[in-house]
């Protein structure tokens, strides 16, 4: 006889443990204690017959049957969650989509009015994508993510980006040479790290660097706006936030082309409802528009 299906709390707790990378994240999402989220887990396991984790000290990771199962978890939970929102939205449930923060905050949102005010009958419901992978909520219909599709997703590319340094004019004015920034505090997203070290061309910052670490762009542009130092501001998408903290260009002409773009996604193969198809042409419709502003 086969086995019955899982405890759906287990499997709740196991889709926060895959999605965050850690028990710990997972008991605070879920208001839980660390040892309770491992207990189900284990209890997961044990029903099954094989790990769904790798246990390290830095975290966890997915084994291959864990990989397996939070595709099929991930999609039944949403699919619930939706269905529930439906019947208790009698308008439908909302386009959920999942953004990262700079983008959203410094592109998106300046230009969404266009996008409601000519769809009145949609309901948007916006999440911010922070850390890497930036891993959207299982309700999401589409995201906005930087970097390259990750397996499973399919989507357009959006633009991609510059890095140029900027501060508050009062210490743009003192940096004529990427030395006199050695000056100042180097403000960086910690989970680029290495953005400044390429700024510099080497292989490690000069003797002397100071580094202030944060953990957006939206910080590290609000610092620099506080005398705090010099930030790498991330045209296009950042150009509205450059412009709210009063920002400058340190090194006017000064900048280095990243490899990357923002893409807007969705699950590969999935069936779009006619709000995500509107808002998908909707927003490729304006990244040309900033597309066509670039530099060649």
């Amino acid at each position: 006889m086969s086995k019955r299906i899982p405890s759906l709390n287990w499997l709740r707790v196991f889709e926060a443990a895959a999605r965050s990378g850690s028990f710990a994240r997972a008991a605070e999402n879920l208001a839980m204690s660390p040892p309770a989220v491992s207990q189900q887990i284990r209890a997961l396991e044990a029903h099954l017959g094989r790990p769904l984790f790798e246990r390290a000290a830095a975290g966890v990771s997915l084994t291959e049957a864990g990989r397996g199962l939070l595709g099929v978890v991930g999609d039944a939970l949403g699919r619930m969650e939706m269905a529930a929102a439906s019947l208790a939205a009698p308008g439908g449930p909302p386009l959920v989509i999942g953004v990262s923060m700079a983008f959203s905050v410094g592109w998106l949102i300046p230009r969404l009015p266009g996008f409601t005010s000519a769809h009145p009958n949609v309901t948007l419901e916006l999440h911010s994508l922070l850390g890497r992978p930036e891993t959207p909520p299982r309700t999401a219909t589409l995201w906005i993510a930087f970097g390259p599709p990750p397996p499973g997703t399919e989507g357009e590319a959006l633009f991609g980006e510059r890095l140029e340094p900027v501060a508050h004019p009062e210490i743009a004015a003192q940096v004529r040479t990427l030395d006199d920034a050695l000056a100042h505090p180097l403000i960086e997203v910690a989970d680029h790290r290495r953005n400044w070290v390429q700024i510099f061309g080497g292989e490690v910052l000069p003797g002397g660097a100071r580094v202030t670490y944060v953990d957006t762009t939206l910080s590290a542009l609000s610092l620099a706006g506080a005398h705090g130092g010099i930030a790498l501001a991330r045209p296009p998408a950042s150009n509205d936030l450059v412009a709210r903290y009063g920002l400058v260009p340190c090194l006017p002409g000064f900048g280095m082309r990243g490899v990357e773009e923002y893409h807007v996604l969705h699950a590969a193969g999935a069936l779009l409802d006619p709000h995500a198809k509107a808002f998908l042409s909707w927003i490729c419709s304006e990244a040309e528009k900033t597309r066509r502003t670039l530099d060649p």
